[in-house]
């Protein structure tokens, strides 16, 4: 990043800290709600909204806000991203708007020959690269709802390594765990580490507007959950903080978690979605604005934002990666958290 925009956005970020608003700091655009799978956990498909999707025009007034307010770290998603006419425009856009990093979050459930054009474009930008491998087989097919999944993903994942070259791209697959998975979880593990991608691990939920409650896949505490959580805790083969492996248990078993990030952290905190129709949302709860129609600004100045985080205040918390796992990174509640976090990020940054 240059000097003198380092400067500038330090200047913003402080700004935003005394007029006690958010700093913005991780952001997701959803662009489309058009998707290749019909998964188990998630409704986005089921929206109505037009456009279904985000073109470069619009990306660019919502890239306007956004750096005129501040934005640091991006994540590109969908649906399925790669649906969206306009992706390698709004890609390259995209890393010149965040400078911490750029991420896109596909499927990799598509055409080969678009997802290696789409994939060319990150691995050349250094944009890093997020996909789902929740299941192979059957079980894969039925968690996402599309034929021969694990088959089509596992393959595109192997083209993209060999692409990568001398890439500083992060090439990341997302394994939510689930009441069906556990068993399969530790192949899934070593089936993404022998294609060259790092695994993370994620937990199901139905927190978010876009996410269904299926009684099938909640977690149920018990030797299953417990011979899972043994396997991957201090597991060198995923990215995820040991706090974060650790504290699936007591959360599963007591509802135990951490004060809500949007309010105890609400300045370094704070996660952005904005979604195709341009509407800003936190965490659980409909939209707080629109950017399409509001400045950053405004939103988080708005009573609709205030009236928000107290409803988050009373909140009995949850355990996701998007949330909590951020908020234990910048707060450990142990001295080996501190330095197991200091070490997992010693290591992405290695990766990268």
């Amino acid at each position: 990043m240059r000097t003198d925009n380092l400067i500038y956005r330090s200047g913003k970020g402080l700004s935003h800290f005394f007029q006690n608003k958010p700093l913005n700091s991780s952001t997701e655009i959803r662009l489309t709600r058009l998707c290749t799978q019909r998964c188990k956990q998630c409704s986005v498909y089921e929206r109505q909204t037009l456009p279904a999707s985000m073109d470069l025009q619009r990306f660019r007034f919502i890239a306007k806000k956004l750096k005129a307010y501040g934005a640091h770290i991006g994540f590109i998603s969908g649906g399925e991203a790669t649906l969206v006419p306009d992706l390698i425009p709004i890609l390259v856009l995209s890393k010149n708007l965040f400078p911490v990093a750029t991420t896109l979050v596909t499927g990799l459930y598509n055409e080969t020959a678009k997802i290696k054009k789409i994939a060319n474009v990150c691995l050349t930008n250094n944009i890093n690269i997020q996909t789902s491998l929740d299941a192979t087989g059957p079980l894969g097919d039925y968690l996402r709802g599309a034929k021969n999944f694990s088959d089509t993903v596992l393959e595109h994942m192997d083209m993209i390594n060999a692409m990568r070259q001398n890439s500083r791209s992060l090439l990341y697959a997302n394994v939510v765990i689930n009441n069906l998975n556990l068993e399969q979880v530790p192949e899934l593990v070593e089936n993404i580490k022998t294609r060259g991608w790092k695994a993370t691990i994620g937990m199901y939920h139905h927190l978010t507007g876009t996410t269904r409650e299926e009684d099938d896949l909640k977690l149920i505490p018990g030797k299953r959950v417990d011979a899972l959580l043994d396997y991957l805790d201090g597991n060198p083969d995923i990215l995820n903080l040991n706090a974060y492996i650790r504290g699936i248990k007591p959360y599963i078993e007591k509802q135990k978690s951490t004060e809500c990030p949007f309010v105890a952290a609400k300045f370094s905190m704070t996660r952005s979605t904005i979604m195709e129709n341009g509407d800003l949302h936190l965490c659980w709860g409909g939209p707080i604005g629109n950017l399409f129609e509001q400045d950053l600004e405004d939103i988080f100045s708005s009573k609709p934002y205030q009236q928000r985080l107290k409803q988050y205040a009373q909140c009995r918390g949850c355990w996701t990666t998007c949330y909590t796992q951020r908020y234990l990174l910048l707060h450990p509640r142990t001295l080996n958290e501190l330095i197991n976090n200091v070490a997992k990020t010693i290591k992405l940054k290695r990766n990268t």
